[in-house]
């Protein structure tokens, strides 16, 4: 767990273990790393580290939960200067805000540690829930589903195009890929890429959707 102040001393302490970390982290692996390192590379005392932290992958924590909520703040301050704008897909701010704001990402995969970004996800979206069921008339019972689907869909997306390096622009990634969303995967098509082509017939097909039900 971590514990935060808004005083600028804890906020500037967590800063410089955030960034004494991240050198670390780009030299050996998270598990190596010792409170005794951290604090001697971010230049403060071990007594601040366990004020704001009960172990050193807190800090990642920490950090990964701000990214998020700057994402969430980034997207209402677009939707209020671009109201008059067509609507875009979630996903193209998304990119973009994370194109800036990718080194967190990076260093939790680092340490095999991709758990904690779908964490943070849902953590900055959980006070919207009720507004999103509205949104899409979800009933109550299925409004955790609607939120894990786009949750899990965004996480997996974002740490794969970080993990290949960025190498497309965002706005060209995110129309690419609402496209392919748009257009889901049938039973047929599946079918058709992992069963011989000679073997592929309507009773198949009428089989498999019977034993998917």
């Amino acid at each position: 767990m971590y514990r935060t102040k808004n005083d600028q001393r804890s906020i500037r302490s967590s800063e410089m273990l955030y960034d004494g970390l991240a050198k670390l982290m780009r030299e050996m692996p998270l598990e190596s790393i010792k409170v005794k390192d951290l604090v001697a590379t971010a230049q403060v005392g071990r007594t601040t580290f366990y004020r704001h932290f009960d172990g050193i992958e807190d800090v990642l924590r920490l950090r990964c939960d701000q990214v998020f909520a700057g994402l969430i703040e980034h997207l209402v301050k677009r939707a209020a200067t671009h109201s008059s704008e067509p609507r875009v897909a979630l996903l193209k701010p998304l990119l973009r805000y994370f194109y800036l704001h990718s080194e967190i990402i990076e260093l939790l995969m680092l340490a095999k540690r991709q758990d904690i970004v779908y964490s943070s996800f849902r953590l900055a979206l959980e006070p919207l829930k009720s507004r999103m069921a509205a949104q899409f008339d979800w009933d109550e019972d299925y409004a955790d589903y609607g939120q894990t689907i786009r949750i899990a869909v965004a996480t997996s997306i974002l740490l794969h195009w970080i993990e290949a390096g960025k190498k497309q622009a965002p706005d060209e990634l995110a129309e690419r890929l609402t496209a392919i969303i748009e257009n889901p995967f049938t039973l047929e098509q599946f079918l058709e890429v992992t069963v011989p082509e000679p073997f592929v017939t309507q009773a198949t097909v009428t089989a498999s959707k019977s034993w998917l039900r």
